[in-house]
């Protein structure tokens, strides 16, 4: 057993590395590291090692790390297959010879340049008749393997193992639950959803282990290009925007009742001089909910426009016109060249010259009001035209990002909603009753907020240092950024403790 180890996790976006020490009963984080990935990894596969070799080298050596044995991650959907499979109840031999089979069965990619390993989750004798035996398996292609390897020995370590994701992350939930301590009931399963830079894993365990994982083509980078795409920016002052002011819920606050109508009858009701004013009885304001909120996410409805100056023209033809004296013919020709258009700012409307008859109250269809008598009156010319805002224009920041990236944090509710209605059809005696976050993408805020919403269950971002002395981090670094980071580091917590369980 090493004196102290890292754990590696190389991901898309970062590098992220923990040293750890175990004295005694107890482990110690003695540092927590990440730098950028500088798209040397794209999808699982490992583009550059010698660029990754190279960022890792000089992280360690910037942060004092001496410690060379070191645990990696691989990842990835077109290299990297983690699945449970299930076999008939058999003897052990036969069931040895069995599996190899039943792995091949299932990879995506040539048999023959794969590296692979099974762990046995139930023995036969465990097995009723009639049951099947359960059995975890992971295969990556082997070209994959080597290239995470040479970038591992160019910076100057020793791998000691070569791990895949889920596995990791559910090491990472026995150290939040206090190494067994509060590992759960029986027939109860925990959901850990793993948000990466281009995808995440949704895997389900049950008494510490892995029954169910799949990948779902979700991740950071989608909700940074939907920013970009809907704000209009590059994909580095997205990514910024979504750092400092990503939020997957925004409260709303409730609008005023809209005042009621008078109906017909009320409105003839008209208050005389000698008679009271009703009194303008105040409705009660709504009480805010407490709990958890609606499950609705009104998009923000558009400002009401200021109402138009009372002016009505009709357009009516008169029914019965009257005979036209010889100046009101000729009025009436000049009348059929009416210029209907509005005057622009600061143009005074043109008044064509009529001749008035004698002045009078009535009105007449069909002929011109007289001057005195009743006129529409220009709208006051500003001196500087100003447009109206937009909507999106006077929404804050957060609620643009919010609005932009909703949808796809939709998609992903749904994911883990069908990921739960899947495993329950196929285990239906088994209770979903909780949700770890981890991965970068965890950090967005609210998120566990916004998925506790939407899934009815408890979510929770996954801690692994809860039950570890981080006390040489936190000298350094603040308790407040360790509690932050936890779920971004669970994947190397849970490489790292490879070496000591």
């Amino acid at each position: 057993m090493p004196k102290s180890v890292l754990g590696i996790n190389m991901g898309n976006h970062s590098i992220k590395v923990v040293e750890m020490t175990r004295r005694g009963n107890s482990f110690v984080v003695q540092n927590l590291l990440i730098a950028p990935t500088k798209e040397a990894i794209v999808s699982g596969e490992m583009i550059q090692p010698d660029v990754v070799a190279a960022t890792l080298k000089e992280l360690l050596k910037s942060s004092g790390v001496r410690t060379k044995d070191a645990v990696i991650s691989i990842g990835g959907q077109s290299g990297v297959v983690v699945r449970v499979t299930e076999l008939p109840k058999m003897p052990k031999k036969e069931l040895v010879k069995a599996i190899p089979l039943e792995i091949e069965r299932h990879l995506p990619f040539q048999s023959g340049g794969a590296i692979r390993d099974y762990a046995i989750l139930k023995e036969p004798e465990e097995v009723s008749e009639g049951e099947q035996i359960p059995v975890l398996f992971a295969a990556a292609r082997a070209d994959l393997v080597d290239a995470y390897l040479v970038a591992v020995q160019q910076s100057g370590l020793s791998p000691l193992a070569i791990e895949v994701e889920p596995l990791a992350a559910v090491r990472a939930l026995f150290a939040a639950r206090g190494f067994g301590l509060s590992d759960g009931q029986q027939r109860r399963v925990s959901v850990l959803v793993n948000i990466g830079y281009e995808g995440t894993e949704i895997s389900f365990v049950s008494e510490g282990n892995l029954i169910f994982t799949r990948l779902v083509p979700f991740g950071g980078r989608h909700l940074t290009e939907d920013i970009r795409d809907q704000l209009g920016m590059d994909l580095e002052e997205a990514e910024r925007v979504k750092i400092e002011h990503g939020t997957a819920w925004i409260e709303r606050p409730e609008a005023p009742p809209a005042p009621a109508t008078p109906t017909a009858l009320e409105a003839q009701v008209i208050p005389t001089a000698t008679q009271p004013l009703p009194s303008v009885v105040t409705p009660p304001s709504q009480p805010s909910e407490e709990g958890i909120p609606s499950l609705t996410f009104e998009l923000p409805t558009e400002p009401k426009t200021s109402q138009p100056s009372e002016m009505t023209i009709s357009f009516e033809l008169p029914t019965e016109p009257t005979h036209p004296t010889e100046s009101e013919k000729k009025a009436e020709t000049k009348d059929l060249g009416l210029d209907f258009s509005l005057p622009l700012p600061g143009e005074q409307p043109s008044v064509q010259e009529i001749q008035p008859s004698a002045p009078s109250l009535e009105f007449v269809p069909g002929q011109m009001a007289p001057e005195f008598g009743i006129q529409s009156v220009p709208s006051p010319v500003s001196e500087e035209w100003v447009p109206t805002p937009t909507p999106s224009e006077a929404l804050p920041i957060e609620e643009l990002v919010y609005n932009a990236i909703s949808p796809r944090l939709m998609e992903l509710a749904g994911e883990i909603s069908r990921s739960i209605e899947f495993l329950m059809s196929q285990r239906p005696n088994v209770i979903v009753d909780e949700v770890y976050l981890l991965g970068g993408g965890a950090m967005l805020r609210d998120l566990d907020r916004f998925l506790q919403n939407q899934l009815g269950m408890p979510v929770v971002r996954l801690n692994p240092f809860k039950y570890m002395d981080v006390s040489p981090v936190t000298l350094r670094m603040g308790r407040d950024y360790v509690d932050q980071v936890g779920a971004t580091f669970a994947i190397a917590v849970g490489l790292a403790l490879w070496a000591y369980l």
